[in-house]
């Protein structure tokens, strides 16, 4: 083990760098050094994969000597992204690039492989697979090139040579049929395995990678359910009740599925369906919160329990006899107050890599040795933000003006001599997202400057419920932001927090800090609105899943509505009038999911209207800033800009 943390310190920044008091926005912002990490079956050989100043690459560690046998890494701006082992010498592994006209890396929907030592090393998948670019693949029947991108969907734990994938070609729309092969990790040569009924769809495989279930919304908006028997989809009938479930996972037989459904619109419950009998039975249910996880032995994806979080977080096991779900038990007892995720394991469960996270830690990779019973540090992805540093995250709850509790955290400076502002911060979505304790760079930025930082779980985030979620479709902007206006009002009430505040957030977040205060006008004393909508009927018309009939005629009809009156009246600018709030507008010149002519709009009705705003806009950045330098920017401007209105 002294060897093992000897070789990963060169990376690593020396604890004394981190700074006790004011933690520089570079430390909040900066790529963690180590981003995965995964053993071999057999335990010989590491992965870990690691920024390389302009790449990222995939070390392979040799556990006897603990020294790099090879080093993955694709040209500049090019980065290994997720891989997989697949044998004891094997990986398959996936990239992502940076094209010089935007920030944000994108995938060319290439899969690779190779082995521990760099050896046989080439695209198995792929629009250049088998043509000699980076080995000497021959091209030969169902090899080489194709025009698709994959997506690894099963490792195939007793079957060393061959991998499940997904393909979607690259002359196909979102709602045209998937493949579903059997690909050779060392030939490229694919089997097709299925085409999925259209594209949109959660497919569910067993432990053996067998096909049993998908369902998605086709083109028409229409959800749709199927079984996979004797090599075809068979729709189940829109009037049978396994419609109303959503299958998850399968069992380590194989004959049953783990199923999620809504309890009379309340929160998630597992349920077990017996493919012979076709019984169901309820195994899980917590009444406040949805599952928020599935506890899965990370080879076969078998699942043994439930995660969820009311709060702070909560295991739950089901299979409570199952070995690994006893290992993650003791481990989650040693662990006890932090998250953990076993991210990979031995073929004989003798060693396992633990991430461990929290609101106080971004994660940290350990290795635990089940015949000795013993743990150890291995890797910490960001080392010089220290925990003792870093504020507490309080799960908060309150009543809104309909009586009704409403979830979210607190997060308050380390130090506080006297009431300090808060900063009232809105996720994005906004159906289906929550706020949850772990780690937030946000919050504990701005908590480190002094702010107190509120994060409401508003009605129509998930985590609480179907009814929670589905009361506030077609009300962005009545119940939701009424939500957002009672948090902050609870929290100014608060005597840690004094009588100012401001709001902010991306994408819906940016929509809200633009419409609360549009609402209650003497409520906040700034806003920054980043990446937000402001016209609601024009980006209906724009937006990236505008094309994407299953989505636009599915999830985006149902949830925000298609009557253009309606959309005028969730569009702030319908409003803009009555804006009193100093404002800054944040936007990027790439973003496709909210088009950059949003926040043209809103600059140029306030132009016209010679209200106060400040202006951040970058050209090549998406929805969200990536670039490092571009992050620093926001950051400090947004400092700055609370600072001015709230000290």
């Amino acid at each position: 083990m002294k060897k093992y943390l000897l070789f990963f310190y060169l990376f690593i920044l020396p604890l004394s760098l981190v700074q006790a008091k004011e933690i520089p926005i570079e430390n909040f912002v900066k790529e963690a050094q180590f981003k995965d990490a995964k053993l071999s079956p057999e335990g010989d050989y590491l992965a870990v994969s690691l920024p390389l100043i302009d790449r990222t690459g995939l070390v392979i560690l040799d556990r006897q000597t603990m020294k790099p046998s090879y080093v993955y890494r694709f040209p500049e701006n090019n980065h290994v992204d997720e891989f997989y082992w697949v044998n004891n010498e094997r990986l398959v592994f996936t990239r992502v690039f940076k094209e010089p006209w935007r920030e944000q890396p994108v995938t060319n929907g290439q899969i690779y492989a190779g082995n521990y030592d760099g050896s046989k090393g080439d695209v198995i998948f792929g629009w250049s697979a088998g043509t000699n670019r980076t080995g000497n693949l021959r091209m030969k029947k169902n090899k080489g090139p194709d025009r698709s991108f994959g997506e690894v969907l099963h490792i195939l734990p007793d079957d060393p040579e061959h991998i499940i994938i997904s393909a979607r070609h690259m002359d196909h729309d979102y709602d045209s049929p998937l493949r579903i092969l059997k690909l050779n990790v060392y030939t490229g040569k694919k089997k097709l395995i299925t085409r999925t009924p259209y594209g949109n769809m959660h497919i569910n495989l067993d432990s053996a990678g067998n096909p049993v279930f998908a369902n998605g919304t086709d083109s028409k908006g229409k959800f749709r359910s199927f079984f996979y028997v004797d090599r075809e989809w068979i729709e189940i009938k829109e009037d049978e009740p396994l419609n109303d479930y959503r299958p998850v996972a399968s069992d380590s037989s194989g004959k049953k599925l783990y199923m999620k459904s809504h309890l009379q619109d309340k929160t998630d419950a597992l349920f077990e369906y017996d493919m012979a009998s076709k019984k169901i039975k309820m195994i899980f249910n917590h009444p406040e919160s949805d599952i928020h996880s599935l506890i899965r032995e990370p080879s076969t994806q078998i699942v043994v329990g439930a995660e969820v979080m009311p709060d702070y977080f909560e295991y739950h096991y089901f299979e409570p006899d199952n070995e690994f779900a006893q290992i993650h038990n003791s481990l989650a007892g040693v662990f006890a107050g932090e998250d953990i995720t076993i991210t990979s394991r031995t073929n004989d469960l003798s060693e396992m890599i633990v991430l461990v996270q929290s609101d106080k830690n971004p994660g940290d990779f350990y290795l635990y040795n089940h015949k000795k019973k013993q743990v150890g540090l291995m890797l910490k992805r960001k080392q010089w933000l220290a925990s003792q540093d870093l504020a507490d995250r309080q799960p908060i709850k309150f009543k809104a003006r309909d009586g009704k509790t409403i979830y979210g955290y607190l997060t308050l400076p380390k130090e506080i001599s006297k009431p300090v502002p808060l900063v009232t911060y809105v996720h994005g979505g906004p159906y289906g997202m929550q706020d949850t304790w772990f780690y937030d760079t946000d919050a504990q930025l701005l908590a480190n400057r002094g702010f107190a930082v509120l994060q409401v779980n508003y009605r129509g985030s998930g985590g609480y419920g179907w009814e929670y979620e589905k009361i506030a479709y077609k009300k962005r902007h009545s119940l939701i932001q009424q939500d957002i206006i009672d948090g902050t009002k609870w929290a100014l009430s608060q005597p840690e927090i004094s009588d100012k505040a401001c709001i902010m957030g991306w994408s819906f977040g940016g929509y809200s800090a633009l419409m609360s205060p549009l609402i209650e006008q003497d409520l906040f004393s700034c806003s920054i609105a980043a990446a937000g909508v402001y016209d609601a009927v024009l980006q209906e018309e724009e937006a990236d899943y505008s094309e994407i009939s299953s989505v636009a005629l599915g999830a985006a009809a149902k949830r925000y509505g298609t009557d253009e009156k309606l959309l005028t009246e969730e569009s702030p600018l319908t409003y803009i009038d009555k804006l009193r709030t100093p404002i800054l507008i944040v936007h990027g010149g790439k973003d496709k999911r909210v088009p950059p002519e949003q926040a043209y709009l809103l600059k140029e009705a306030l132009d016209k209207r010679n209200m106060e705003y400040e202006w951040l806009f970058k050209e090549k950045e998406g929805h969200g800033f990536y670039k490092e330098e571009n992050q620093i920017e926001f950051y400090e401007k947004a400092i700055k800009f609370l600072n001015k209105y709230l000290k």
